[in-house]
């Protein structure tokens, strides 16, 4: 009895806490069925920034799943993606040796999205920015990555900041 009690509160505690959560509100117009992504367009000197954040945006989008994706020709929202800037920033060394053991990675982006409906810009930001840090193997006592890992990390999030950025305004 005691256990079929725990259990029904339990449960009456879950469902009264899943009534708040709901996903933030779109402010994407109704009439957009579509978003494409074109392929970014990448003005550094750092290969393949363009492929990974081109897939990265495509896969939250698809993650996120509230608007279906489309090829950019025959979307109705396009999302345009422009690499501005790749900087990698020292930020603390060992002491000792003078090695690296942290960087700052900064992510630079214009976006522009195009409401192919109404033939509009829906958004135009210019000088975007994301960055991360992350500690090289030679620092201890830390989680540590690879400028690889780090920058694959860095395509993610600013994916997905440009997925939120499209569809909830922020």
């Amino acid at each position: 009895m005691k256990k079929t009690l725990t259990q029904f509160l339990i449960l009456i505690l879950l469902s009264a806490g899943l009534m708040g959560c709901h996903p933030a509100v779109v402010v994407v117009p109704s009439y957009i069925q579509s978003i494409g992504v074109q392929t970014a367009e990448n003005r550094t000197s750092y290969y393949g920034l363009e492929t990974g954040l081109t897939q990265n945006a495509i896969q939250q989008f698809q993650i996120d799943g509230r608007i279906p994706l489309a090829e950019p020709e025959r979307a109705d929202l396009v999302v345009k993606l422009i690499i501005q800037q790749f900087l990698i920033t020292p930020i603390f060394f060992d002491p000792k040796t003078n090695n690296v053991l942290q960087y700052q990675l900064t992510l630079t982006y214009d976006m522009t999205v195009m409401d192919m409906k109404e033939n509009k810009t829906f958004i135009e930001d210019k000088g975007r920015q994301h960055s991360i840090y992350y500690y090289t193997p030679q620092y201890t006592g830390a989680i540590n990555q690879t400028q690889d890992q780090a920058t694959e990390q860095l395509l993610l999030e600013t994916g997905q900041q440009i997925v939120q950025r499209v569809l909830e305004g922020f």
